[in-house]
Order: C-alpha cells, then structure tokens, then sequence
C-alpha cells in the first residue's frame, strides 16, 4: 500500500503526465488485453495475491482533443470469483517506437478471498501504467503495473499491486 508520502507522489507525477502534449496525431482505437499477476505481498490484500492471476481487456477511444485525453471501459476477473467493470480516463504518449499509457478506472467491483468472502467495497479504483513496443503499426506488446484499492472510503482497504503482460491492437 502506498503511504501520503508515496501517493502524493503519485498523484503529482499523474497530473505532470495528462499535461503533456501528444507528439504524435493518432486516430486510433486500442483494444488491450492483459494478464497480471501480483508482485508478492503478504497480509489480507485483494485475493488475486499468492500466485493468483488477473485477465484484464479494454478498450481505449482515440485521443481527444482535450489535451489528447482517452476515454475507455475495462473489465477484469480472476478465479476467485472478484472481477472489477468501469469506464476509465488517460492518456498515451508517444515516444519513438514505444507507448507509455496512464489509466485510472473507477469500477464497480466484487473483491473477494480464494474463499469468496467479500473484503471490500463494491466501487473501487484500478490505476494502470504501461510502457507497450509497437511491434507493427497496429501491434503492440508491453509490460505495466496496476494498483487496485477502494481509496481507503471503506474498511478494509487492503489494495494490490501487479505487474502485467500487455497486447495491444491500435484499430
């Protein structure tokens, strides 16, 4: 979990990161899909923790005018029964052959442990980033982390972070 110190940090180099021009025109869509699995936490976090795994597609609009600004909807689950639905708000930049993606997804979410007992609220939020290589003009592949957590407006709130496996497809 991230401390004040950390999330303000966080919070601060997100808004540096939508202020940042697009270097490129794109009209593209993005459909990704993602597998994820968590970075090895102990305790009571989201029961996708211990080896379990998280399969995650979204879908991206093409950049805005506003900043250049993408609107998307996601949706993820695992086999513990937790999945997470929302619409979502970020940005791609553009640097040479490689996409860096911010996206935070307010989600209605069932959290639940391997032995399904509810451990959260049912809104929550999903941050993700992702650096992505454009393999072809319409494929990508890339790595990310994602943070999950309810932002604390509900106890308990025992977030996750993950690293992922990213494939992307611009459309």
């Amino acid at each position: 979990m991230l401390d004040g110190l950390s999330a303000a940090v966080v919070i601060t180099g997100a808004g540096l990161f939508f202020a940042l021009p697009e270097p490129a025109e794109s009209s593209a869509r993005t459909l990704v899909i993602s597998y994820a699995t968590d970075l090895g936490q102990s305790g009571n976090e989201l029961p996708n923790a211990r080896g379990h795994r998280i399969v995650d597609i979204s879908l991206q609009s093409q950049p805005t005018n506003f900043w250049g600004l993408r609107y998307g909807v996601s949706a993820m689950s695992n086999q513990q029964g937790t999945y997470m639905v929302g619409p979502g708000i970020g940005k791609t930049v553009d640097v040479g052959k490689f996409d860096v993606t911010l996206f935070i997804y307010p989600s209605y979410a069932s959290i639940r442990r391997a032995d399904r007992e509810d451990i959260s609220g049912k809104f929550n939020f999903r941050t993700a980033i992702d650096v992505s290589y454009r393999l072809t003009d319409g494929v990508k592949v890339g790595l990310g982390f994602i943070h999950i957590s309810n932002g604390g407006y509900k106890a308990p709130n025992h977030g996750l972070e993950a690293l992922r496996f990213t494939i992307g497809y611009d459309f």
